[in-house]
Parts: structure tokens; C-alpha cells; sequence
């Protein structure tokens, strides 16, 4: 009776080994597909260090569910690597959500700011419109017209980023366009006031 006690412990304990000694496949497939889910969310642009927890995870998980694949298979356990599956799978799907709110703020953010670049923009054509024409200021007139030209190839290509929904991309070019409108601005003013002067 005894010795059939025993083997029946040892059976059970031999199963609960060889249970723990399975990989976590389900686990794996989750956290890549998490992964994978968080990178086409862009969450390594707008939600950069919630990404990077979640890969530093996933990082580990591997690490341990390599460690275990080499253990001999009576001693082999995947309970730390199968954890931690589940929790890059988690910090993934967190990022993805972050990265979504991020990018919905930045949008209505650049929004605003083409709006008010545009404003720029044609203040400035009004502005060089009205600018002060004479002897010796044709040269200047020109480099005017360059400028606010640039500016507004820099607010397209901004516009153009905005509408395939590069917003951080987009923001930078309306921003750099939007200054270079309105040094225009400031230097058709500087040079009525010097004519006005004269």
C-alpha cells in the first residue's frame, strides 16, 4: 500500500515538473502580437518610453525562456518567462493606448497651428505687397520674395505630412514655416521704417 502511495507521488510530482516545463507558447504569440499591435499604433514616436518598458520586458521574458530551455527538462520551469509574456504583453497594450491619446492631442495641436500659420503666411504676402520699392531696394525685394517662398514650400510639405497623418513631422515644418513668415514680416517692416526715416 505504501509503495503504491509513493508512486503515485512520484507520478504526480513527475507531471507537475514536466506541466512546468512547457513553453509558453499562447504567452509568447501574445506579447509579439502586443508588440507588433504597439508599433503600428506608432507608440515608438508618441509614446517612446512606455514602448521601450514594454520591449525591455519582452527583452527579459526571452532571456528567461531561453535560460529555462536549457535547463534539463526535469529541472526546467517557464513560470518566470510565462509572467513575464504576460506583463510585456500588458506594458505593449498600454504604450499602444498612450501612443494613440499622444498622437489625437498632437493632431489637434498642429491643427490649431496651421491655422494660425496660415494667418502668418498671408500677413506677410500683404505685407510684401505694400513694402517700400525704390532705387536699390529691387535686390532686396527679391531675396524677400525667396524667403517668403520658402516659407510657404515649408508650410505644403507640412500640410501635405499632416494630411498622410505624420503630425510630429508636420509640426516641426509649419513651425520653422510660421517663423520664417514672420522674419519676413519683421524685415518688410524694418525697411518701411527706414524709408519712412529717410
Amino acid at each position: 500500500m505504501f509503495k503504491r502511495i509513493a508512486v503515485v507521488f512520484v507520478v504526480f510530482v513527475l507531471l507537475a515538473f514536466v506541466s512546468c516545463a512547457k513553453a509558453p507558447e499562447q504567452e509568447i504569440q501574445n506579447a509579439n502580437s502586443a508588440i507588433e499591435a504597439a508599433r503600428t499604433a506608432e507608440s515608438e514616436e508618441y509614446a517612446p518610453d512606455a514602448f521601450q518598458v514594454a520591449m525591455d520586458t519582452l527583452n527579459a521574458a526571452n532571456a528567461a525562456k531561453t535560460e529555462a530551455d536549457g535547463k534539463f527538462a526535469l529541472l526546467r520551469s517557464y513560470g518566470k518567462a510565462k509572467e513575464l509574456f504576460v506583463r510585456a504583453e500588458g506594458l505593449a497594450n498600454e504604450a499602444a493606448t498612450t501612443a494613440q491619446t499622444e498622437k489625437e492631442r498632437v493632431k489637434a495641436e498642429v491643427t490649431e497651428l496651421i491655422t494660425q500659420a496660415q494667418t502668418v503666411l498671408d500677413s506677410a504676402n500683404a505685407a510684401l505687397k505694400k513694402a517700400p520699392r525704390g532705387k536699390g531696394s529691387k535686390a532686396d525685394i527679391e531675396l524677400i520674395k525667396n524667403e517668403l517662398a520658402a516659407a510657404q514650400a515649408g508650410f505644403d510639405e507640412g500640410q501635405a505630412d499632416f494630411n498622410t497623418g505624420k503630425y510630429k513631422t508636420a509640426k516641426a515644418k509649419i513651425e520653422a514655416a510660421m517663423q520664417k513668415a514672420q522674419a519676413v514680416t519683421e524685415e518688410i517692416a524694418q525697411a518701411a521704417a527706414k524709408k519712412t526715416g529717410k
